[in-house]
């Protein structure tokens, strides 16, 4: 019986390895498809809990305004990023618009267009700009599995400014504006993108995906799986590189309150930052809120940007 009961335990011994190597690769899988994937994760997003990071009256607002902008008239457009995914974009013409003065909305992590660009829409449309905002790939009508944290994003939104560029034989004027995972994509682009760009305004946006994400459990394992998936090294979302090539003005914009991005982001990014630029930092204001808390200062400042560099 002694015989048996050791053979039983060692056995049993030697089944621990694999069932906790088991544990962790389920482990490594939901953490990725909670953080880098369209589908998420059911599982982590239950045991995180549900956490807002903004008064409901902010949703409120912002959501009042995302069924404005579903109800406007629009011109919806898709083109093929080169992973070939089909992308959705929606083009918002304002009225008497010769099609020459573009506003490029770029959204967020888990957003879609009309949730972020329906929060400038009257903005935009009230200064004579047409507003294009498409759907990020793996968000919204876009195709697309896997989130790029600015790298995929940028890459497709150059690839729309060309598109635009194709629908009219009048010089465009395009003011980039973009929020969140948007805001470091049009940091992201400052480097690559041509003459029609007059300006951009960054609204909240990382410097670096990595260290918002460190707080992931098992983070370097899954830096390992996303370039094992993409070929992409999470390093590169780095945007302070493009943005030591560019010349392109931007406004840097950002809440003191941010719970999302550290608030210091958007100071450092304005001094690190060597060509045209302006700043504005918002007291009591969090991410991506300033339109909700402060639309007169926010517009005023987009407004001294607009007689700089627009004809």
């Amino acid at each position: 019986m002694t015989s048996s009961r050791n053979k039983k335990g060692r056995s049993a011994l030697l089944l621990l390895p694999a069932a906790g190597a088991a544990v962790f690769s389920a482990g490594v899988r939901e953490l990725y498809r909670y953080s880098f994937t369209r589908s998420g994760s059911p599982l982590v997003s239950l045991l995180k809990g549900e956490r807002k990071t903004h008064e409901e009256a902010y949703y409120t607002w912002r959501d009042v305004r995302k069924e404005i902008l579903k109800a406007a008239p629009q011109i919806r457009m898709s083109i093929l990023s080169d992973r070939g995914e089909r992308l959705a974009g929606f083009y918002l013409p304002c009225e008497n618009s010769d099609g020459s003065r573009i506003a490029f909305i770029v959204h967020g992590y888990g957003s879609e267009h009309a949730e972020t660009a329906g929060m400038v829409l009257d903005y935009w449309h009230s200064r004579g700009f047409d507003v294009f905002a498409p759907d990020n790939t793996a968000h919204g009508e876009s195709d697309g599995e896997i989130i790029g944290f600015d790298l995929f994003e940028s890459a497709d939104a150059l690839k729309w400014i060309e598109y635009l560029k194709t629908r009219t034989e009048k010089p465009l004027q395009i003011v980039l504006h973009g929020f969140s995972l948007g805001g470091a994509s049009v940091m992201k682009m400052s480097d690559q993108i041509g003459p029609e760009v007059k300006f951009i305004v960054e609204d909240s946006g990382y410097t670096e995906a990595e260290s918002l994400l460190k707080a992931s459990p098992l983070f370097r394992t899954l830096k390992l799986v996303h370039r094992l998936m993409t070929g992409k090294v999470l390093a590169d979302t780095d945007v302070r590189p493009n943005l030591s090539r560019a010349s392109v003005p931007i406004l840097f914009v950002q809440g003191t309150d941010d719970p999302t991005v550290p608030s210091e982001n958007a100071p450092a990014l304005y001094d690190f930052y060597q060509g045209p630029k302006e700043k504005l930092i918002l007291p009591d204001t969090r991410h991506i809120e300033g339109m909700y808390t402060a639309p007169e200062e926010y517009a005023a400042k987009i407004d001294e940007m607009i007689g700089k560099y627009i004809h």
